[in-house]
């Protein structure tokens, strides 16, 4: 049997430095996403998105694309997926479970259809300490399997916690850093 040794758990000021660090980070995921058919309709249903476009192969094809539309936002599930290995390989200092989501913007250069097998390369592109707490932007670039460019997906995670309390109160994060000033009663 190896001997394995236990590794003391990071501080949080340890945590911010690596996440820190992170910053250039890039690789490949090293899987392809597939879109399917019944994904989309299934997401379509979830997130009430009722064009036939959607559900319906021959409404696709006759507003002029190949097969199924995905809705905008199934791409996420792709992002999830595809950003994993950040926090399974420690490349950040948090765990997943360890952030909540701030902010997500994407740039189509064409619509995701059933069919689409996605290459997705991800980027730790930024990270900054707002109010004691770190904020770390991810970026994901989805190529279709002819290398097509077809979405920038760029989400941003707020981690940590003032007080260094592993935890984190994110009631407090969302207070102070994602809602800019917003009084809750």
């Amino acid at each position: 049997m190896p001997n394995e040794t236990a590794t003391a758990p990071l501080t949080p000021d340890e945590i911010s430095e690596r996440t820190a660090r992170a910053v250039g980070h890039h690789y490949v995921y090293g899987d392809t996403y597939l879109v399917g058919r019944e994904k989309i309709r299934e997401y379509a249903l979830a997130s009430q998105f009722s064009a036939p476009v959607h559900f319906d192969v021959e409404a696709a094809r006759a507003a002029g694309y190949s097969d199924l539309v995905a809705p905008p936002m199934l791409v996420s599930v792709a992002g999830i997926v595809s950003n994993r290995p950040l926090f399974d390989d420690s490349v950040i200092g948090y765990g997943a479970s360890q952030l909540i989501q701030a902010d997500e913007a994407m740039t189509y250069h064409r619509p995701v259809v059933a069919g689409d097998e996605l290459t997705i390369h991800v980027y730790v592109d930024k990270h900054r300490r707002v109010g004691g707490y770190d904020m770390v932007t991810l970026r994901n670039e989805m190529y279709a399997q002819d290398g097509e460019h077809l979405v920038t997906l760029s989400t941003t995670l707020i981690g940590g916690s003032p007080d260094g309390d592993e935890a984190g109160d994110f009631s407090e994060a969302a207070k102070s850093v994602v809602m800019h000033g917003v009084v809750i009663a």
